[in-house]
Formats: structure tokens, sequence, C-alpha cells
């Protein structure tokens, strides 16, 4: 039962990484386009210290609770 359990986790962990490496590569890409830091929703530019906590984020802090709270 342990056996199962760890591999679960294990797998949940490399999903988790998987989609992380995915959002890193398409901030990297809007980098690439000039468009890094803007947020995705309204247009406006995410502040540094979420870039500095999260550089995959792809909305600014109030849309991103918007999108959280099912209000976006």
């Amino acid at each position: 039962m342990d056996a199962l359990q760890q591999q679960q986790m294990s797998h949940a962990s490399r999903a988790t990484y998987r989609k992380r490496l995915v959002a890193v590569e398409q901030a990297l890409q809007s980098l690439d386009d000039g468009e890094y830091g803007l947020c995705e929703q309204c247009g406006e530019l995410i502040d540094t210290r979420r870039l500095e906590i999260k550089p995959e984020s792809v909305r600014c802090i109030g849309c991103q609770q918007l999108s959280e709270t099912g209000g976006a």
C-alpha cells in the first residue's frame, strides 16, 4: 500500500513540475515577443514583486484573484 501511495505522489509531483516547466517556457516566449510582464486578462503590467516570486505569472494579482474566485 505504501509503495502505491508513494508512486501516486511521485506521479503528481512530476505532473506539477511539467506544468510549471510549460509555464516557464511560455514566459520565455512572451519575453521574446516583448509581452513579458503584461497581464493576459487586463493588459496592465504585472507587479515586479509578483514576477520575482513567480516569474511565470500571466495575470496581475487582481485578475488572478478574480479568476480563482470565479469572477472571470
